[in-house]
């Protein structure tokens, strides 16, 4: 049977019947949504400020490190505290303290005040909580359907994620064009209200509750250890790492690559939706290949390998024209790893270790990302943008025949049980 189109895909995210047909997770989903089109529109916007004011590349490369540093720690202390407290709660208080950073940013914009280590500043308080944060609300998402629907939901996630994105990366791009980055900054900070509403009416993820509340140890190294005997930990810690630390901050120092072709951000905004479109027409696929344990180590793998030449086209490149469908096949790769890997992690291990290996997963994920992008910022202001984007895509090549080998050597393993 085809996969879906994507017209279809949309239509059938609110079919009687799938997990936008529950109230709870509906709720959720235009949370979701709007705080992540709300936190990509201060991306932009807080990315195109630190460019324009320092016009060094290497700097946006650190506002992306600051960005994201947190999580080589806050990631899996929020997984931890998943499995010992009521994840519904932890998020709640989270998400009241995440409106603080960016509502400081709005005031210093609209007051004609922001500087760039303010900036620093406000992100690097914001990132701390959302760190904690991220793993969290990913294992609230799935107690809003029955069981049977959770797999659906994780997809239906991303893919809300994904729009959210691309409208947040447009509309940054507008918004820093047409009214300033004050706007960007001021609805980051009411998304995070939004959604801190929603979760308090919302009583019924009481089941997410009682799971953590079931567990005795919650150490990360019992948790590791018993997890890492698992191939589909493995395969997923390890892909997302090589992705997020090679390819992924290819988004964060968009700012330079758009600089190649001048330098509007409303450009910038169309380039870093390019990524977004690669990732809401993977969604349909992803959601088909990945339903079960081995699906989701095999679309993990073809996502890696499948990165390699885009970025290695992507570094030869000298026009928009072959520049946005390269970024468009980037995000396709990236919603492929991304997806595969978290969703086995969350649903597709021990209930016991759910939370601390989702916490891991989101500490690779941006921990590498903020890693990678200090590296390629400097990569960029040494070598230029081809020479180093040669460089990642060889890598990112590399790292993919070994996980391709790792992963056919163990393909005739049972499964790894729900």
């Amino acid at each position: 049977m085809a996969p879906e189109t994507v017209p279809g895909r949309i239509r059938n995210l609110f079919a009687s019947g799938g997990p936008l047909s529950y109230a709870p997770f509906r709720r959720l989903m235009v949370a979701r949504f709007i705080s992540t089109m709300g936190s990509w529109m201060q991306t932009v916007a807080a990315g195109y400020l630190v460019f324009q004011i320092s016009g060094n590349a290497m700097y946006v490369g650190l506002l992306a490190a600051v960005a994201l540093g947190p999580s080589l720690v806050g990631a899996s202390i929020g997984g931890r505290l998943a499995d010992r407290y009521c994840p519904r709660k932890l998020s709640i208080g989270f998400s009241l303290i995440e409106i603080l950073p960016p509502l400081a940013l709005s005031v210093l914009a609209f007051t004609d005040s922001l500087t760039i280590p303010a900036i620093f500043v406000c992100v690097l308080a914001l990132s701390i909580p959302h760190s904690m944060s991220q793993p969290i609300f990913a294992l609230v998402v799935p107690y809003s359907v029955p069981e049977k629907l959770r797999h659906d939901a994780v997809a239906d996630t991303s893919a809300i994620y994904n729009v959210g994105q691309l409208l947040g990366a447009v509309l940054g791009g507008m918004a820093i064009q047409d009214i300033g980055a004050g706007l960007a900054f001021g609805i980051n900070a009411a998304s995070y209200l939004i959604v801190a509403l929603v979760l308090i009416a919302s009583p019924i993820l009481q089941q997410a509750c009682d799971m953590a509340r079931s567990h005795r140890d919650v150490s990360i190294r019992t948790g590791l250890r018993a997890g890492w005997g698992l191939v589909v930990v493995k395969m997923s810690l390890f892909g997302a790492a090589t992705f997020f630390f090679l390819v992924a901050p290819i988004e964060q120092l968009m700012p330079k690559i758009a600089a190649e072709h001048g330098e509007g951000a409303m450009l910038l905004g169309i380039l870093v939706g390019s990524l977004t479109v690669g990732a809401i027409l993977a969604n349909p696929f992803v959601r088909r290949w990945a339903r079960d344990t081995r699906g989701a180590e095999r679309t993990l793998v073809i996502g890696v390998l499948a990165c390699s030449p885009a970025v290695l086209l992507l570094g030869v490149s000298s026009s928009l024209a072959t520049d946005i469908p390269l970024l468009i096949v980037i995000g396709f790769t990236w919603e492929m790893i991304f997806v595969s890997g978290g969703s086995a992690l969350q649903l597709d291990v021990p209930v016991d270790i759910k939370g601390r290996m989702v916490g891991v997963f989101y500490t690779l994920v941006t921990g590498a990302a903020a890693l990678g992008a200090i590296l390629m910022g400097a990569l960029f202001e040494d070598f230029g943008v081809s020479t180093s984007l040669l460089a990642v895509g060889a890598g990112a090549g590399v790292a993919g025949l070994y996980l391709f080998f790792r992963w056919w050597g163990v393909r005739s393993l049972p499964s790894t049980p729900g």
